[in-house]
């Protein structure tokens, strides 16, 4: 099943993925402005889906926003995350929220 449908099945807000992450590098001369390099370690990390920019039900791009502000935010095509998470199951899990905590989905 793809995010879409898991996202119109559980709510978009229900849902949390862990994903692979590399913190972010600021500049310290321009403020706000952030980067990701090659020598960071990418380490896992739980996100949720920011609707901020992109709607999951437009079947278009899906966010992948970090809990923890220093690891920032991913933008994928649903198309290829849906094939991500389906070939690296291992590195893309995907929980829904539940009363007793995370249940694993996908």
């Amino acid at each position: 099943m793809g995010i879409a449908e898991l996202a119109k099945e559980y709510g978009v807000r229900n849902l949390r993925i862990f994903a692979p992450m590399s913190r972010l590098q600021y500049i310290g001369l321009i403020p706000g402005i952030a980067f990701r390099t090659s020598d960071q370690p990418e380490v896992e990390t739980e996100c949720f889906i920011s609707e901020d920019r992109y709607k999951v039900d437009e079947n278009y791009k899906v966010t992948l926003q970090a809990m923890k502000p220093e690891y920032g935010s991913h933008h994928f095509y649903q198309s290829d995350f849906d094939t991500i998470v389906r070939d690296s199951e291992d590195r893309y899990r995907i929980y829904v929220l539940t009363i007793d905590g995370y249940q694993r989905i996908g």
